[in-house]
């Protein structure tokens, strides 16, 4: 039994640390893991008489403490990566007052066309705009792109069709 243990704190410790390295996700299910794999090692110590049950209780120990630590590392990753998908992605605000034309219709959600991309827009005026129409970007929020169907008056816009 204590060589079992030891390979499983030595599994799920390579585990924590694979999970770490793919990031957020894989911290959180490794450390899922984790968590099970230890709670079935301190079930087999509570049968166990071996002089090495103490030694065995603190490696355990340890395994909790570094499977919750990796998971509330994953856990601020998720909401860290959540918190930035709504900030406009890097290089997209050169997007912004850029011409486009609408390739299916915007009610309030379709799709436009801007310097040969196609991008999932955000309709901004209140009526549904058609295929075909010319809009201008108002906002990038994280991928989608806000637009209305004609730029203010006296606004210079990029011609980016």
């Amino acid at each position: 039994m204590v060589v079992t243990v030891i390979v499983v704190v030595i599994v799920v410790g390579a585990l924590v640390l694979a999970g770490m390295h793919v990031g957020p996700h894989g911290s959180i299910v490794t450390a899922s893991v984790g968590m099970a794999a230890g709670i079935v090692l301190a079930l087999m110590l509570t049968h166990s008489h071996s002089s090495l049950a103490a030694i065995l209780w603190s490696l355990v120990v340890l395994l909790f403490v570094a499977v919750l630590a990796v998971f509330f590392v994953g856990i601020r990753g998720l909401k860290s990566t959540q918190h930035h998908s709504k900030e406009a992605m890097p290089g997209l605000t050169k997007l912004l007052d850029s011409a486009g034309v609408v390739t299916s219709r915007l009610d309030p959600i379709g799709t436009v066309q801007i310097a040969g991309k196609g991008w999932s827009a955000l309709n901004e005026s209140d009526d549904p705009i058609e295929i075909g129409t010319t809009v201008f970007v108002t906002r990038v929020d994280g991928l989608k792109l806000h637009v209305i169907p004609e730029a203010p008056h006296g606004s210079n816009r990029k011609e980016t069709l």
